[in-house]
């Protein structure tokens, strides 16, 4: 026997495979146009290497490849960027359901116990009642309202990996700026050592010859001062160098008594620049771009599907349901209901207009962002070609005056011990020649982070294994807790 059930079913399952799945975009022309080439790379020679997706790779650091591999797979805040991502996709998913049609079971059973009392008789009986029933539901989206809200959905789901890319980006580039300012300091402590080293042997030349009248003590004042000025430095080299390292552990997870992975930082010597390409390349493969671009699109879907809800909705339902006085006979007898309904908006007090209004002003909003993130991404990368061509420069022009101090406290020393010159111009001298040595540590330490910037700008992002989710975890009962309620410490009662 053919119930009746299964034509509507039938029905709607192939109207459902009409209205069909595929996302749709709408492409349109950037707010802000890319320029031809970089105004930094005018010369017309071409760069030789190409910045590889990891792009500190680049850098030839493996101290640096460790902990960066540390922090992708351990920060917190990248996880924080995949839990956004599986949460965009789930909603996706859920807009999506919309699309398809419902089917609902519902199953009920009850028992009705009577009794009849006489004069001369007393009778009781028990009815059993058995319900089985099925619900099928399906919404026609005839003017795309529920395509273009899944279509959004699906599009914040692209942002959001974009963002993951985007975190990650930033995640590397932050700790490869660390790492190397704790290079920096390490290696300050060191030279800071050496010249208090040095400081101090001639604070007790001098202190000798002031014993035996051959200088004044304004010299050894002097000398004394600039080992007190050296332990004073040290001191905060020492500050900076701890804190930084500090940050470098929270960057990979890791809790601050735990020991760097790494113990022998090194600033490093840079290679050649990448190959930049061409602006409009740049705008296609920066995560950030990608994300505000899907943005725009997103919010375009969502305008029109605020301007397709003020057009009639038409829905088909079926259902079907049987009962019985017993599980034999439950599937005998069915009632079965195909049902369109259709609903149109009259006077909604300007509700949708208004949502219109509201969802082409996020369009808006999205564009005007669009176009911010373009000139902000070609900024950085002009920004950062220029700041490492004349950082160059600076740190050329500090090794020739590390040079010429170098001759110079030479020379004052010969003329100080024939007696030609006074104490005071040997001291200027070590001083400048000090000062050059801690500035040549952070001109390259700079040309550095200047070169992270400018890989940071260029980054188009890189695959990687999404993490496993967070989960809550018992407490056991010998591990202390961080926090708790009022109903963690039992009753109390105010005092």
């Amino acid at each position: 026997m053919k119930h009746p059930i299964t034509s509507p079913i039938l029905t709607l399952t192939l109207i459902c495979l009409l209205a069909g799945c595929a996302v749709t975009t709408k492409d349109f022309q950037p707010p802000v146009q890319a320029p031809a080439a970089w105004s930094q790379t005018s010369t017309g020679t071409p760069l030789p290497n190409q910045l590889p997706e990891q792009w500190w790779s680049a850098l030839a650091d493996p101290d640096l490849d460790a902990l960066v591999e540390a922090a992708i797979n351990n920060n917190f805040d990248l996880r924080t960027a995949w839990d956004r991502l599986a949460q965009a996709q789930a909603i996706a998913r859920r807009e999506g359901a919309a699309l398809e049609p419902s089917l609902d079971l519902s199953a009920g059973a009850g028992r009705t116990r009577s009794r009849t009392t006489t004069a001369t008789t007393a009778n009781s009986s028990t009815r059993t009642d058995l319900d089985l029933g099925l619900g099928l539901s399906y919404e026609l989206d005839l003017w795309g309202r529920l395509r273009n809200t899944r279509d959004a959905a699906a599009l914040d789901a692209l942002a959001a990996q974009d963002d993951v890319s985007s975190s990650a980006i930033i995640l590397s580039a932050d700790l490869a700026t660390r790492w190397y300012e704790y290079s920096e300091q390490i290696e300050r402590i060191a030279v800071l050592r050496e010249q208090n080293k040095r400081n101090q042997d001639v604070y007790d030349i001098i202190n000798t010859q002031f014993r035996a009248g051959q200088t004044r003590a304004e010299d050894v004042l002097r000398q004394r001062n600039l080992v007190e000025s050296n332990l004073g430095q040290l001191a905060i080299a020492n500050r900076r160098a701890q804190t930084l390292r500090l940050q470098i552990l929270v960057l990979i997870g890791a809790t601050p008594d735990q020991p760097l992975p790494i113990e022998t930082p090194a600033l490093i010597d840079l290679p050649a620049l990448p190959d930049l390409g061409v602006p409009a390349t740049l705008l296609q493969q920066r995560p950030d771009v990608r994300q505000a671009y899907r943005a725009v699109q997103a919010a375009d879907q969502r305008a029109a599907a605020a301007i397709a809800d003020r057009y009639p909705s038409i829905s088909l339902s079926a259902s079907a349901s049987t009962s019985a006085n017993r599980t034999a006979d439950l599937f005998d007898n069915w009632l079965a209901n195909l049902a369109a309904n259709l609903t149109a908006p009259i006077l909604d007090g300007g509700r949708r207009s208004a949502e219109i209004e509201r969802a082409q002003a996020v369009t808006s909003q999205a564009i005007n962002t669009y176009a911010q993130t373009i000139l902000v991404a070609l900024q950085e990368v002009e920004t950062a070609l220029a700041q490492e061509a004349q950082q160059r420069q600076y740190l050329q022009s500090l090794e020739r005056q590390h040079q010429t101090a170098d001759l110079v406290v030479e020379r004052i020393r010969d003329n100080y011990i024939s007696g030609q010159t006074e104490y005071i111009n040997v001291l200027n001298a070590q001083t400048t020649k000090q000062t050059l040595e801690l500035q040549l540590l952070e001109a390259k330490r700079t040309l550095i982070t200047d070169r992270i910037a400018l890989s940071r700008a260029l980054a188009g992002g890189w695959s990687m294994t999404p993490p496993e989710q967070a989960r809550l975890q018992p407490i056991e009962e010998s591990q202390p807790t961080i926090m708790s309620t009022d109903a963690d410490q039992g009753p109390h009662h105010d005092q």
